[in-house]
């Protein structure tokens, strides 16, 4: 009786999951839908999860233990000095549509990311590829030293492109259409509803055993959740922290939870108004209690407390028991705000209401307004926040989530063009000193006087860092989560 009861929940599992009869469709419901697939100018995290790796490929790559490899490249040299680089293609790489990766688009695709990607063009300080003896290569004025882990890492990513799709690019700048060298290519995109990819039938590496997948754009968590409790989804991500508790009781669905995938920020205003004045950021940076305001986010699970701007494990992270306000201490914040400019007129707070990121502001509202600080919060649907708060006129601070970056100068908050503005020599210096670094440990070692500066001038205040937190069934195994997730690797049990 216990063999037919078992085999029973088998093919009621089978049958909802709309899987294939051979158990290699895969159905995974993601809280956001890319706004393009143009990943070079996307940098959007469900883009990448959906399509780097995927269809898109870079040429080199980050193993799980932070390692550059060679992909699409076969290799790479950086000169002594670190002025030169050289990329090598790998041989027998076509794209979807039979078409081999020929060193023409590896240089149309490299050179349109330097152009899109405002953080390598700075870092290459206006050089590009070029071919010689049947290798890239790069000859530039500055250092190059931080190319290659540029490459493999950039949220804008460094992928393979058809040189004919780049010099077809639409009037918006984008990449309408491209053919890829990944294991999948796309087969349908329905707006709103789902992306469909399907192996492709020549791949120059190893391919996956699941064959299909669709990714459902579902951004309501609850529809997410039951979804996978049903069946009707096998992988979901950006599971809520409410729910964690009723799905790691469940026998069927198995919990995975990543390092810490990105920061919350709180942009402050330094193009106008009273975020300008740097003793009010500070007092603001002390007058916070950071537990609270991630919890408010993500309760009791998928956080860590650090003010530093790096997520752990890179290599990067500087000791935040340095940070001078990186800490609660309200008799040395209402000493800083009586020295500041502020005059009692109203803290306009801005936030879109994507993951619970308006909790936060309603929280950082309410603890301000404790501290005597008049508040106005302001909520806004993602896209109607994205161009908010670049109108610097219409708040003074704005709460956000930044994904993780492997180098501190692809900090979008770190440039002067950036919404909340940047208006710090001495910042810009130490962070043009990282770039200029001629090896790795040498920027890691100048990162770190970068930081302890970023701490006195307070573009951004981090009280903390989130973990994403995936569910799958527990049949679906060998998820990969270095960068994201995917399912190269995956098979169904």
């Amino acid at each position: 009786m216990k063999k037919l009861n078992a085999l029973f929940v088998v093919i009621i599992l089978l049958l909802s999951s709309c899987r294939s009869d051979d158990g290699t469709m895969l159905s995974v419901a993601v809280a956001q839908e890319p706004p393009t697939l143009d990943v070079m100018v996307n940098s959007s995290v469900s883009g990448r999860n959906i399509v780097v790796g995927n269809v898109y490929e870079r040429f080199l790559v980050l193993d799980e233990n932070g390692d550059i490899l060679p992909w699409l490249a076969s290799g790479y040299e950086l000169s002594e000095d670190g002025h030169t680089f050289w990329l090598s293609i790998r041989e027998n790489v076509f794209f979807h549509d039979g078409t081999k990766l020929e060193l023409s688009d590896a240089i149309a695709s490299l050179n349109r990311w330097i152009g899109v990607y405002g953080n390598a063009g700075k870092l290459t300080a206006g050089a590009f590829f070029t071919e010689e003896d049947g290798r890239l290569v790069m000859r530039s004025s500055a250092s190059l030293a931080l190319l290659p882990l540029m490459l493999s890492s950039s949220p804008q990513a460094a992928v393979a492109f058809q040189k004919e799709a780049i010099d077809n690019e639409t009037d918006n700048g984008l990449v309408a259409s491209s053919p890829g060298t990944g294991p999948y290519k796309i087969i349908e995109w329905i707006p709103g509803a789902y992306i469909d990819l399907s192996l492709s039938g020549d791949y120059w590496g190893e391919k996956p055993v699941i064959e299909d997948i669709r990714y459902n754009f579902v951004q309501d968590p609850v529809t997410r959740r039951m979804g996978l409790e049903s069946g009707q989804y096998d992988f979901i991500d950006t599971v809520l922290s409410d729910d964690i508790p009723a799905l790691s009781e469940n026998d069927s669905i198995t919990l995975h939870q990543g390092g810490e995938t990105g920061s919350i920020v709180l942009v402050m205003n330094k193009r106008e108004g009273i975020g300008m004045d740097n003793d009010f950021r500070k007092a603001v940076s002390l007058l916070i209690d950071r537990e609270e305001l991630m919890r408010s986010c993500y309760g009791d699970y998928g956080y860590s407390l650090h003010s530093d701007y790096m997520e752990e494990g890179e290599g990067w992270s500087v000791d935040p028991s340095l940070d001078p306000y990186g800490r609660h201490d309200s008799e040395k914040a209402v000493a800083m705000l009586a020295s500041s400019k502020y005059n009692g007129e109203k803290i306009r707070i801005l936030s879109s209401n994507l993951s619970n990121l308006d909790k936060i502001a309603i929280t950082l509202s309410f603890q301000l307004e404790e501290a005597g600080i008049d508040t106005e919060i302001i909520i806004l649907d993602w896209a109607s926040f994205s161009a908010a708060r670049y109108d610097s006129s219409s708040w003074d601070i704005y709460v956000s989530a930044t994904s993780r970056v492997v180098l501190p100068i692809e900090k979008g908050y770190l440039f002067s063009t950036s919404a909340g503005g940047f208006d710090d020599v001495e910042s810009e210096d130490l962070i043009e000193q990282v770039s200029a670094s001629p090896t790795l440990d040498e920027a890691k070692d100048r990162w770190m006087a970068a930081q302890l500066r970023l701490w006195e001038y307070i573009p951004v205040i981090v009280p903390g860092h989130y973990s994403t937190v995936y569910a799958s069934s527990s049949a679906l195994q060998e998820i990969g989560f270095s960068d994201g997730y995917d399912f190269r690797k995956a098979s169904f049990e």
